[in-house]
């Protein structure tokens, strides 16, 4: 590839890649390189615009990473209180088992948040359904920190889904 732009060529402003000289917009970002100055303020409007919503979906993103981080904690807490009552080993290795499953979940959803957060809200249902069947009378105990944690995990998956489309256009993961 040569260094030098030929007479038809040109750099888009914006994301410095060639296009030809009468083209409008850019194909890569869409820059509108050789349209009005109403074209260019909307274009860089609707980045402004896009910038905050992503801005927005990753705290949303974090808190719901820190829910996970938390129900890790309250888990283990959970797990002693349980073993210092009933001295089961059994019931504290699965709670050390889950513990470990969502704080691997969260630091994982650093990377990849949508199927994290998914994983954890699925697993998190799971635990809720497998203890009203265990006992029926746990599904409304603590029912308000259920939904609580729910509506978190279910708030950062959506923005996990946003801003996974908005940086690749997709719809599924």
């Amino acid at each position: 590839m040569e260094n030098t732009l030929t007479q038809e060529q040109l750099v888009c402003s914006f994301c410095k890649i060639e296009i030809e000289k009468d083209v409008v917009y850019c194909p890569n970002c869409g820059h509108p390189e050789n349209g009005t100055d109403k074209e260019r303020a909307q274009f860089f409007a609707k980045r402004a615009m896009q910038k905050n919503k992503n801005i927005d979906a990753g705290q949303k993103i974090k808190s719901a990473r820190n829910t996970l981080f938390v129900l890790s904690s309250l888990v283990i807490v959970f797990g002693f209180v349980m073993y210092s009552s009933s001295g089961s080993t059994i019931e504290l290795a699965m709670n050390f088992f889950v513990a470990f499953i969502y704080l691997a979940l969260a630091f994982w959803s650093e990377k990849k948040p949508f199927i994290a957060l998914l994983v954890g809200l699925l697993l998190y249902i799971t635990l809720i359904a497998v203890s009203a069947i265990i006992e029926p009378l746990s599904l409304v105990k603590g029912f308000i920190w259920k939904i609580i944690i729910i509506s978190y995990l279910g708030k950062g998956l959506y923005s996990a889904n946003e801003l996974r489309k908005t940086t690749t256009g997709d719809t599924v993961q």
